[in-house]
């Protein structure tokens, strides 16, 4: 999808506004010490209660000694203080708040935000106040607490070292380049880390967190007078600080002047991407009052004009647009790219700005997106629902954007029918002709070696890369393309043998003459749409195919058109058609999932059958090449080793895989082929869930499904090896030991409310773990557990990660195992509570979820072979209690088949 957030068309809002009952009410104020609070009353939100303050000072606003010291401030501020002997973040734990779900906070370049949901909600207003009032005191932190804290950030660093931060950074620094934000990530540096003090952070903190310099949100069901006068009590005595002046122009990328290139490389980076980015002033559209609302609007209808060109297209292009300064704004087209081919797509990507210009946006299309956001802007500009508002909320006032308004809106929508054509047309031209023109290529070292020898990582020319011509050809559009393919009517030759209802839950049971079944839920949260799922219960390593031949074989086929399409056309009918459609095959699991309009089920079912019946492998050279450039990479990267070092601890070898190019590069069209309809020949499960009757559905699903070839093919599993272990590999290219460890254990009692309690326990113990591993010993970073149910198997598998310094690794897996262990006994009443009142809260918006409706409907039938599962939803939350939740408890974790890696540095 391509990645374009609509730009809000709103300005200032006054100081309070008037509405009528029910509806989501928002209050703007500023206390006398110059703290700025926004209060949204949210009828809907109930109980809950959600507060972000934001101080305004971030990575950006670091001086020569202080590389990191505002992400370090961030940590210090939970530490001990004269309020908080034992420290602000102990003090919340022992309250029953957890850390990552009831506090967090994020250091940005420009911003530090600290985010609360206290775990009893409204009542706890004063308590979340009374932590902001810390928070933007001014204390002196302790170089003990540093100290012990300084492992945590270590931990964090480490934590970060991966070939995707790594390459982001790099896109960052070139996307940003002349900026403060250019310079380094928030983290900092290992280095900078290391020999920071907490004496710098102390005078960060003095210099730069006052309530002259902070944003507070808060938001609720609330009275917000009365909230308001909470804020002042709590927080209205605190002081001001004479702010540093910033220079602005070092917060602005410096732009160029002419084309220029950047680099980006890693070791252990296999993937080869373009991009094609205009950088460009836009002072104007960054106004925050009304001055700015034109320039939105017109920034929206171009942004809208290039997009629906790009669809048009069929290109697999992303487009990205953005501000990256207060006054400078970036248009960024992102494409992947075969190995050893960047500079081919480059060319394409060129070619595809070229046709956006000159296809200009005509008075009808203008005319006919002005009707879109006059429908928007006719609508309820603050919902009544409270994960919206607070998503809205960071959006804009944390983001220096006014909320929407009624008022405001009415405003805007009178300037709709000031954008015309030609102004659309100006700006889009002013984006694409800006001098500023970066150009980003992303391959393997060994590919951009042999190109740019001299060249080192992520550095910038003056002149564009040099480009094969290309011919020029008219543009393609989805009348002269998409139009001209299609998929045949089949007629089928198949039969439904027998169906069965369930009355209770609407759903039909259908089998068909080959073998295959269908299952079929009628509910009126799907809308206009199809919700599809399609499973055969064998994988890559079923009988009689080649595990990573197979993988090959399904990445290249289902990325390739349908035979009487191309690879645009096919693009390009997809969009028409509204179809969504992914496949994923693991080592014991072949699923496909689907989303149709209802008047296009038959059209889905076309291009499901064509997969199964007729593959194409387009293009199968070129992929295979990319495969062959790749694997070597992969195998010698920290990621590679790391997945086949898991592989010998979970089964005792590895899985097959090729091992060097040769062999991938030895496959042809027919081996591939051979490889998929022997994967496409399992018996498959049809899951759908759509508010249609199933007599609708009935006659299309069995003309397409119930002929497709099938046979019993035997499926193949790795088993999970029994029995505790605890090895250790020097292969991490850090200094640090990052804690791997896996569990399992048979469970064969499978209930929906097992099934339920599970993820909610596994909040439960990361809580735990974090306060345990970082917050008291503070020896760990990153903790993660999670536990997989898997009814189908008969087991639940968990697995457990955090990273920590080598000395302390054993011990820390041994506390950790230890939480664990001790869990299910240790189970409060409050904490069951909690959790139930979670369930509650998660499951009233689950419910109106269609693909989580699809989700349950095939675990129920998987597990069970009826709907069980969803005869038991009403009731579920009556389960989530202390007793049931301490023996759910006993599955998350077994020491008896423990099975751990301690992921060292390299000797």
């Amino acid at each position: 999808m391509p990645l374009i957030r609509l730009l809000l068309l709103c300005a200032a809002l006054s100081a309070a506004v008037t509405v009528r009952a029910a509806q989501t009410q928002h209050i703007e104020g500023k206390l006398d010490n110059g703290l700025v609070y926004h209060i949204f009353n949210v009828p809907a939100a109930g109980q809950r209660l959600a507060l972000r303050l934001q101080i305004g000072a971030g990575t950006a606003d670091e001086n020569a000694g202080e590389e990191g010291i505002a992400h370090i401030t961030e940590h210090l501020v939970f530490q001990t203080s004269p309020a908080y002997p034992k420290g602000l973040s102990a003090h919340l734990n022992e309250k029953g708040w957890q850390m990552g779900r009831h506090y967090n906070a994020l250091t940005g370049y420009r911003n530090t935000r600290y985010m609360l949901i206290p775990p009893q909600g409204v009542r706890q207003l004063d308590d979340a106040l009374a932590v902001y009032r810390q928070i933007l005191s001014a204390p002196q932190f302790s170089p003990a607490d540093w100290t012990r804290e300084r492992q945590v950030v270590l931990g964090e660093w480490r934590q970060q070292q991966t070939v995707s931060n790594r390459l982001n950074q790099q896109h960052h620094a070139l996307l940003y380049s002349g900026s403060r934000t250019a310079r380094y990530a928030p983290i900092g540096s290992k280095t900078a880390i290391e020999s920071a003090s907490a004496d710098t952070a102390s005078r960060f903190h003095r210099k730069w967190y006052a309530s002259n310099n902070a944003v507070l949100v808060v938001v609720g069901k609330l009275d917000p007078q009365k909230t308001a006068a909470q804020i002042r009590a709590n927080l209205g005595s605190l002081n001001t600080v004479q702010l540093p002046v910033r220079k602005a122009a070092e917060y602005e990328p410096k732009l160029s002047q002419a084309p220029h290139t950047g680099y980006l490389q890693d070791p252990d980076n296999s993937e080869s991407k373009v991009a094609l980015i205009f950088r460009f002033g836009n002072t104007a559209s960054q106004a925050p009052d009304a001055s700015g609302d034109y320039p939105r609007l017109l920034d929206n209808f171009a942004a809208h004009i290039i997009y629906k060109r790009l669809q048009q297209s069929g290109a697999a292009v992303s487009l990205k647009l953005g501000d990256i300064g207060n006054q400078t704004g970036s248009l960024g087209f992102y494409a992947d790219s075969e190995a050893g081919q960047h500079q081919d797509s480059l060319a394409k990507l060129k070619q595809l700005v070229g046709q956006i210009r000159q296809q200009p946006a005509g008075v009808e299309e203008i005319a006919a997106y002005r009707k879109v956001l006059h429908r928007h802007l006719q609508s309820e500009p603050l919902p009544d629902d409270m994960l919206k508002i607070i998503e809205l909320a960071d959006e804009t006032v944390l983001a220096g954007k006014p909320a929407p308004s009624a008022e405001r809106r009415t405003q805007e929508r009178s300037r709709l029918y000031q954008v015309s054509a030609e102004a659309v047309n100006r700006r889009i031209a002013e984006w694409l002709d800006a001098p500023d023109q970066l150009t980003l290529i992303q391959a393997p070292q060994s590919l951009l070696a042999a190109e740019q020898p001299a060249r080192a990582p992520h550095t910038t020319t003056k002149k564009s890369t040099p480009t094969r011509p290309i011919p020029e050809k008219p543009p393609a559009t989805a009348a002269t393309s998409a139009a001209s393919a299609s998929f045949a009517v089949h007629k089928g030759q198949g039969a439904l043998l027998s169906e069965g209802f369930d009355p209770e839950n609407k759903v039909t049971y259908l089998n068909f003459g080959n073998g295959d079944k269908a299952v079929l839920l009628q509910k009126a949260v799907a809308g206009p749409y199809i919700y599809f799922k399609a499973i055969a219960d064998t994988g890559y390593l079923q009988s009689g195919a080649g595990a990573w031949q197979a993988q090959l074989a399904a990445d290249i086929i289902n990325r390739s058109a349908p035979a009487g399409f191309s690879e645009t056309s096919f693009r390009q009918w997809q969009q028409q058609e509204g179809i969504r459609l992914n496949y994923q095959l693991d080592n014991n699991r072949q699923s496909t999932d689907a989303r149709a309009p209802q008047n296009r089920l038959e059209t889905l079912l076309q291009l499901y059958r064509s997969r199964q019946t007729a593959p194409t492998a387009d293009n199968w050279q070129a992929a295979l090449e990319t495969a062959a450039v790749r694997q070597p990479v992969f195998l010698q990267s920290l990621p590679g080793r790391l997945e086949q070092e898991l592989e010998i601890l979970r089964y005792g070898q590895t899985e097959a895989r090729a091992y060097n190019s040769d062999e991938i590069r030895a496959l042809n069209q027919n081996d591939l082929l051979q490889q998929w309809r022997q994967l496409a020949a399992t018996p498959v499960t049809y899951y759908l869930v759509s508010n249609l009757p199933p007599e609708k559905l009935k006659p299309l699903l069995t003309q397409y499904l119930a002929d497709i070839p099938r046979r019993q093919t035997a499926g193949r599993t790795l088993p999970l090896l029994e029995g505790a272990t605890l090895r250790r590999v020097n292969i991490n290219d850090t200094d640090g030991t990052d804690v791997n460890a896996w569990s399992w254990q048979p469970f064969y009692d499978w209930t929906p409310d097992t099934s339920e309690q599970i993820p909610l326990l596994v909040n439960l113990a990361n809580a735990r773990l974090k306060d345990e591993l970082r917050s008291r010993h503070q020896s760990a970073y990153g903790a993660r557990f999670t536990a997989l149910p898997q009814p189908v198997y008969n087991r639940v598998e968990s697995n457990l990660y955090f990273s920590t310094a080598p000395e302390k690794a054993a011990e820390a897996w041994q506390t950790a195992q230890e939480v664990l262990s001790r869990l299910p006994e240790n189970i409060s009443k409050a904490e069951a509570d909690n959790l139930q009142r979670l369930f509650i809260e998660q499951e009233a918006r689950r419910q109106q979820d269609p693909e989580i409706w699809l989700e349950r409907l095939a675990a129920s039938h998987r597990r069970y072979g009826d709907a069980r599962y969803l005869s038991r939803l009403p009731e579920l939350h009556r389960t989530v209690i202390q007793t049931r939740l301490r023996q759910t408890a006993k599955l998350l974790w077994s020491n008896q088949n423990a099975r751990v890696m301690l992921v060292d540095p390299k000797l």
